[in-house]
């Protein structure tokens, strides 16, 4: 395997998990939203017309609709950054439609090292709230946050 499919998945196998178990409605819905995402491109990965992967191109245009969806319903920066990076994949399947010299390869790599951070940007989401002490969603969380008690009042 390559070096950067290896990265990508490594990074998947712990980020997700974090994300699911420590991280809050929107980390969780950024989770689901990537595993759709994941399961659905390799069946329509190989339908191109010419030199352009169109239904791989669909559904980039239907994850960064889903991303924009996520960045206006919560309040965090996480899915607006991924937004910024899906948006740029999108304009890369746009180059590759009108650049004959690209080909689909280039594409896929420009694709996966875009993934790549918009993927750590759910790591930083989730980094955000642990260092913030909020509470995650999830009844098995990985961490509780630390309360400090109510400073004594001076006599």
């Amino acid at each position: 395997m390559y070096p950067l499919p290896a990265f990508f998945l490594i990074s998947i196998i712990f980020i997700f998990p974090l994300a699911w178990l420590g991280g809050g409605h929107a980390e969780r819905r950024g989770v689901a939203l990537l595993l759709c995402m994941y399961f659905i491109g390799p069946l329509v990965q190989h339908i191109r017309i010419g030199n352009l992967l169109w239904a791989e191109a669909l559904l980039e245009v239907a994850f960064l609709g889903g991303l924009i969806w996520l960045a206006l319903k919560s309040n965090r920066w996480w899915p607006l950054v991924a937004a910024a990076f899906q948006t740029m994949t999108v304009i890369m399947y746009a180059a590759i439609a009108l650049t004959p010299e690209m080909t689909p390869r280039s594409g896929v790599v420009a694709s996966m090292v875009l993934g790549v951070l918009g993927l750590y940007c759910l790591l930083g989401g989730v980094a955000e709230r642990i260092l913030a002490g909020e509470a995650p969603v999830s009844a098995t969380a990985i961490w509780t946050p630390v309360r400090k008690p109510p400073a004594a009042p001076h006599s």
